[in-house]
């Protein structure tokens, strides 16, 4: 065909070659939590700010931290008017929002998908360019 379409061949192949080396995050196994690591990031979320967490009989909780003790803290869940205390002990997984890392993948996924409308859309000038007819002479 012609030199766009080896380009773009080449870049499509490069792409998938990244996408299937590069290992995705949900193979990676959480650190199992202790008390001290659950009360340090209870005080770093801060009273007011919403976390979910799971106890170790598998019970799910969602609310708002109220208060922050030095063997539990306090949430006001969304769906029941009673305040829940629940003790450091009994957690094992707490989610406090999307990570750093999630926002950074995020920010390089809308760099990368600016980019490549750039690419097309100069790929698109250049090409369109190098077809355009020559100006014929008016036919007096």
């Amino acid at each position: 065909m012609g030199p766009l379409f080896s380009k773009s061949s080449a870049v499509v192949a490069s792409l998938l070659v990244v996408l299937f080396l590069v290992p995705p995050g949900a193979y990676a196994k959480a650190k199992p939590l202790d008390a001290a690591a659950v009360h340090a990031r209870i005080l770093k979320r801060g009273i007011g700010n919403v976390v979910g967490v799971e106890q170790s009989n598998g019970v799910e909780l969602a609310g708002r931290i109220l208060a922050v003790n030095t063997d539990s803290f306090t949430l006001q869940l969304f769906n029941d008017p009673q305040p829940v205390t629940i003790p450091y002990a009994d957690v094992v997984d707490l989610r406090t929002g999307p990570s750093h890392g999630f926002w950074v993948a995020t920010g390089i996924g809308i760099a990368a998908t600016v980019g490549f409308a750039v690419w097309g859309a100069v790929a698109m000038h250049n090409f369109q360019q190098d077809h355009r007819l020559p100006n014929q002479p008016a036919i007096p």
